[in-house]
């Protein structure tokens, strides 16, 4: 939890900073953008640091190094240039860029294989209370209190975890060393690019969602002020899909559990997009189970991506998932800014949703073929006396 609220609240926090401060939204957004970027570029790195040594040193380190930074902006936000204060962002955001995935694998290190598919589960739950609290709060302690308190408190919340960190079970443990020369690892890593793809696809719904819905309800002579609302009720419904789906096991492989979900979830966008011209009341339910699916998405992609990989690469395949889903994001807001402006969300959130089916559908039909394809190429295990019997 603690690690979590900077890296998802920063970028809000850096906007209301910029705001309450300096009175424009100019700097704070580029203060997000060096960010967001820099922790995409850097988690990979970061995350195969983290699969090759013990983590507790390079995850205390990361956590210091973002709370000075957090600090440094905070202190200098009126004194700064915004090149300055875009750098600091850059160190906040590209300093802790491997934690989501590092912190996800020795989640599963810690725990039998039968429970790693609850666990994983929660770990989506926790995200999502991240992502319903924290902009909340952020917004509230910004206009409320000072515009500089949410980055303190994301500060003091770093330093908080780094000392809580040598508690963890295992954190001075290394993984055995892989056999394999790095070229086959490469190999390995590059194998479960469909499951990277599909996130970045997942992300094309999520930002339908969150960044879309506001633009969408204007264009359709609805009041903007339900935005708030509704995308509460879909992050509460989010908490409860993660809930229920680490109740149980569920029918079929999880790349297949992903496939259903991530397909159910934007045909239901696109009815909730085209309905929105006949009212808020017809948008709640598509909205409400789109939720609910969401963070069965989330999890079964972790899922997946924990089969695929042996465990001395799971960090970096974390790492480059949560890129996948970075890039994902960031593309489809960045489509959503150039073309709501003109009148068109809910045209864009169409074509969008069809993105996403061709991309999911894309990657499972490639994602079988690569498993296919790995399976006739492992030789068969040499028959046991056993074995005949």
């Amino acid at each position: 939890m603690l690690t979590r609220f900077p890296i998802l609240a920063a970028p809000i926090s850096f906007i209301m900073l910029s705001k309450t401060q300096l009175g424009a939204y100019g700097p704070g957004a580029w203060m997000s953008a060096a960010d967001v970027l820099v922790e995409c570029a850097a988690a990979p790195l970061l995350g195969r640091r983290l699969d090759r040594h013990p983590m507790r040193r390079d995850i205390q380190a990361a956590l210091v190094v973002n709370a000075l930074a957090l600090l440094a902006i905070a202190a200098g936000v009126r004194h700064l240039p915004t090149a300055a204060l875009a750098a600091l962002a850059s160190l906040a955001g590209g300093s802790i860029a491997g934690l989501i995935g590092g912190l996800r694998t020795q989640l599963t290190r810690m725990l039998a294989d039968d429970e790693v598919h609850a666990a994983l589960s929660w770990e989506s739950i926790l995200a999502d209370v991240v992502l319903t609290v924290g902009p909340a709060l952020v917004t509230g302690l910004a206009l409320g209190v000072d515009g500089r308190l949410p980055l303190v408190l994301m500060s003091a919340g770093a330093i908080a975890a780094a000392v809580l960190v040598p508690g963890l079970p295992g954190i001075n443990d290394v993984t055995p060393a892989s056999p394999d020369t790095p070229r086959i690892q490469a190999g390995a890593l590059l194998s479960a690019w469909p499951i990277y793809l599909t996130s970045c696809a997942a992300m094309f719904i999520s930002a339908q969602v969150e960044v879309a819905l506001t633009p969408l309800l204007g264009q359709s002579g609805q009041a903007i002020g339900w935005a708030g609302p509704l995308l509460s009720m879909f992050s509460v419904a989010s908490v409860i899909g993660g809930f229920l789906y680490g109740l149980r096991g569920w029918p079929g492989t999880y790349r297949r559990q992903n496939l259903i979900l991530l397909t159910g979830e934007a045909i239901l966008v696109a009815i909730m997009a085209l309905a929105a011209a006949n009212g808020v009341a017809v948008m709640v339910i598509p909205l409400a189970v789109v939720g609910l699916l969401q963070a069965g998405v989330l999890t079964a992609q972790s899922l997946a991506l924990h089969s695929a990989l042996p465990a001395n690469l799971r960090s970096t395949g974390n790492s480059l998932m949560y890129t996948g889903s970075c890039i994902g994001y960031g593309v489809s807001s960045a489509a959503i800014g150039l073309f709501a402006s003109h009148g068109g969300a809910r045209n864009l959130i169409l074509a969008s949703c069809l993105a996403t089916l061709a991309v999911a559908w894309l990657s499972a039909a490639a994602g079988h073929r690569t498993s296919r394809q790995h399976r006739m190429a492992t030789p068969a295990p040499a028959s046991t006396p056993t074995d005949v019997a």
